[in-house]
């Protein structure tokens, strides 16, 4: 061939090329103008096969993520940041895309890079901060167990369950014939549709069907309840009726909540439910026991940021206008999927709070009318990936939830939630030496609940229930009795609590001043304010049954000597009085009466001393005589 022919063909196959990939460009820009991802991804790699275009680039990586699909986000998004002129929110999403991918490590650099630009960003701070700490989500991973659902299938979307009579209501864009075969431009793949898996009495799960009736239209259907019995249909589509679109006052067609009932074995749509102005979404409805509070999420301007959960009361056949939850609840990002759990507990998924990336599903108690921090549920509930639409049974320990992990496919799992595993173990120490043998007795609002003794290395141990406060009562003939408290009230984590107490020794025939016990001037009549010493002092007593002590009475210098002695001896027996009073037996304690003996300062007979120095020497003295063999300790 000549070589002018030869480069005439060349040219005319370049010019004919070039002229496809400039069609294929226009096509997905049209495509990306009209939100659809799918299209618009599949003519992007097209062109940027064939050259270099920068927006194409930074559109590709776009819809990617719009499509949620974070493996190609992360590719596509890698590159355009390396782009001149890249934009800050590109290193943010990039960051997320790797946090889901399971690259922390790496996505801590770009969050970095992001938050020079955006300092005031809390949200994307979190997931830096998530980033350095996800060990956190690993505390306990035995709280829960869960399972992939058997019908799960590879390459479809099964998300977002519903408790539904024997078994559950779901969406999936599995196929069955007599349904759309229209594809989303969106995500690709078929539209969402309602079905329903029916689960036997020996655990097994039938194959799933789809729900019949006009419930399953053209488009999305999306998260859903059932209500008055399971006979009313509460779900999220787009806003449309048979084959007519409905806009709202920006030309935008926004999510509503529509009302199906079962009329002759088919789910029939009867109304949409009328709440707020009609210019956002409303979706994700979760209903209170008497049915008289919708939860649910909006995109509503005056929110957070992103989707938040808000609530309306039903009142006089209207629902009234939406009340944000508030900022402990809702972020700057999104918040979806609520569900509510004996109106008491607020499950949802959130991607703007400390998580592990995506979607985690998190948990807030409602208490003295305010939702309380929300908890992460941790793993294996939550993973890198996203995980959301938790539902919980009546009993608040099973359920079932939704997650993407392992692909990029939505699945739905069950879970059974497990008691934490609590312990205590207690050791006795004295001068930092371990004491074994000691008693020790694990107790309960008084009541005895195990009794065990120390080993050689000082430690015992006891297994403890959630949501307990318990006292250990350490007991040894030659030691002063003590005790500890612990608490499980607020254990959400398996544990074992560790207290160590230091045991003080037994010492006898050492003086030890009771403080705080009066009596009238060179008078035996106790003051009032000495009671609370001497119930100090009666307690101790109690609680160290193995004593047997002596209460001992002086006096200061004033009076005659035997005046003296006479007082204190009458001082020593009213202690001893309201010891026995309060249920220490007289053959532990004796009264003593020293007088003027035993003096502690300069005050003697004929020096003058001011009344406080006096005081120092009007006192009770405590001294261990004996120990008792008998006591069982």
């Amino acid at each position: 061939m000549r070589p002018t022919i030869r480069l005439f063909l060349i040219a005319l196959v370049a010019g004919f090329f070039g002229s496809c990939v400039q069609v294929r460009l226009r096509t997905a820009n049209d495509n990306f103008a009209q939100f659809a991802y799918a299209p618009a991804a599949q003519d992007y790699e097209y062109v940027l096969k064939k050259r270099q275009d920068p927006q194409a680039l930074a559109n590709i990586s776009e819809s990617y993520r719009q499509m949620g699909n974070s493996v190609k986000t992360e590719y596509w998004y890698s590159k355009a940041v390396q782009l001149p002129g890249v934009k800050a929110e590109w290193y943010l999403y990039l960051a997320e895309a790797m946090m889901k991918n399971g690259k922390c490590e790496s996505a801590k650099k770009h969050f970095a890079t992001y938050l020079e630009y955006n300092r005031n960003d809390y949200r994307a701070q979190r997931l830096l901060n998530a980033c350095d700490s996800l060990l956190q989500f690993y505390r306990d991973t035995t709280l829960f167990e869960i399972a992939a659902l058997r019908f799960n299938t590879p390459g479809e979307n099964y998300l977002s369950p519903i408790f539904h009579r024997n078994g559950i209501v779901f969406l999936s864009d599995h196929y069955t014939r007599g349904l759309s075969t229209t594809l989303s431009d969106g995500t690709g793949k078929r539209y969402l549709d309602f079905y329903y898996a029916k689960k036997t009495a020996r655990g097994n799960w039938l194959d799933p069907e789809p729900l019949r009736g006009n419930v399953n239209g053209r488009y999305n259907e999306g998260p859903s309840l059932f209500t008055h019995n399971d006979s009313v249909l509460i779900f999220t589509r787009n806003n449309y009726l048979s084959n007519t679109v409905g806009k709202n006052k920006y030309n935008i067609n926004v999510l509503k909540l529509f009302e199906a009932s079962f009329v002759e074995g088919e789910w029939i749509i009867q109304k949409e439910l009328k709440i707020g102005n009609g210019d956002y979404s409303i979706a994700h409805p979760a209903l209170s026991k008497d049915g008289q509070r919708m939860y649910f999420i909006s995109d509503m301007p005056w929110g957070y940021g992103g989707t938040d959960i808000y609530f309306s009361q039903f009142d006089q056949g209207n629902w009234s206008e939406p009340v944000n939850l508030g900022a402990t609840v809702n972020t700057e990002g999104n918040e979806a999927f609520p569900f509510l759990w004996n109106d008491t507990i607020l499950y949802y998924a959130s991607d703007g709070l400390n998580g592990m990336g995506g979607f985690d599903v998190y948990e807030t108690i409602l208490k003295n009318g305010e939702w309380k921090q929300p908890v992460n549920l941790g793993v294996p509930v939550n993973s890198c990936s996203d995980d959301f639409s938790l539902i919980v049974d009546s009993t608040g320990m099973a359920g079932y939830f939704t997650s993407t992990r392992g692909g990029q496919f939505d699945k739905i799992y069950s879970f059974t939630r497990k008691t934490p595993q609590l312990s205590v173990t207690l050791k006795a120490i004295s001068s930092e030496a371990p004491v074994q043998t000691v008693s020790v007795k694990l107790m309960q609002e008084e009541k005895v609940i195990s009794t065990a003794f120390t080993d050689l290395t000082g430690q015992v141990n006891f297994l403890l229930e959630p949501g307990n406060v318990y006292t250990l009562v350490v007991s040894h003939r030659e030691y002063y009795q003590t005790s500890v408290a612990v608490s499980t009230i607020d254990s959400r984590y398996s544990a074992n609590l560790s207290p160590v107490v230091n045991l003080k020794k037994v010492e006898l025939n050492k003086s030890t001043v009771v403080d705080s016990v009066f009596f009238k001037k060179k008078d035996w009549q106790l003051k009032l304010e000495s009671a609370k010493a001497l119930d100090k002092l009666a307690t101790f007593l109690k609680n160290n049954p193995h004593l047997q002590v002596e209460i001992g009475a002086y006096t200061d210098s004033r009076g005659s000597d035997g005046g003296n002695l006479e007082l204190t001896q009458r001082r020593a027996e009213i202690v001893q009085k309201f010891l026995a009073s309060n249920g220490v037996s007289n053959r532990r304690v004796a009264a003593k009466g020293y007088g003027e003996s035993k003096l502690r300062n300069k005050c003697v007979n004929g020096i003058l001393c001011i009344e406080e120095e006096h005081e120092v020497n009007n006192r009770i003295e405590l001294t261990v005589r004996s120990i008792l063999s008998d006591t069982g300790l």
